[in-house]
């Protein structure tokens, strides 16, 4: 393929037409205060966000988004073709970071590359025995590095809200 022939011609109409569908979707992005969809799985984010039917709460601290019924939430995803340890949570786990995490429920979307697969929803109560574990770990030092939150616990223990039943729906909420 030479510069600027046929082919590469073809080649830059087709990413131009694709690209238009990107700016679209980042249009709908920033209207949920998104900026970027490229930026910090902005995307992922995105579509998270219109399946849950919750708004981002800005700033990188603090928790990620905000139910209809006013319930602040902490979102975690993981791409199960690129880490299978589990969700990340904080880098450095403290008590005070447990402390946080046991004010809110959480939500859990798992993909496959850029495919949602599932979606779980949790209450504090259905992640305290984790909470317990990390807990008695920091018995022995000032902070856990990152622990994980196993895929296999969440879809043992979390509510399946994604994909939606058209028949029985789970509205995330409801949890609470």
């Amino acid at each position: 393929m030479g510069f600027y022939d046929k082919k590469h011609r073809a080649k830059i109409a087709r990413i131009e037409q694709l690209w238009g569908n990107l700016n679209e979707l980042n249009q709908i992005a920033q209207v949920y205060g998104i900026p970027d969809i490229f930026q910090d799985n902005g995307a992922k984010v995105l579509q998270q966000l219109i399946y849950l039917n919750m708004s981002i709460l800005p700033g990188r601290e603090g928790n990620d988004c905000i139910s209809a019924s006013g319930t602040e939430w902490e979102m975690k995803s993981i791409n199960l073709e690129t880490s299978a340890s589990g969700f990340s949570t904080n880098h450095h786990t403290t008590h005070d970071i447990i402390a946080k995490y046991r004010q809110v429920p959480w939500t859990f979307a798992i993909y496959y590359g850029i495919n949602l697969s599932e979606m779980y929803v949790m209450t504090p109560d259905m992640l305290e025995p984790l909470y317990q574990h990390w807990e008695e770990k920091l018995q022995t030092m000032a902070h856990l590095n990152n622990p994980k939150i196993p895929v296999k616990y969440v879809r043992e223990h979390g509510i399946k809200v994604y994909p939606i039943n058209p028949n029985n729906p789970i509205d995330p909420d409801s949890i609470n």
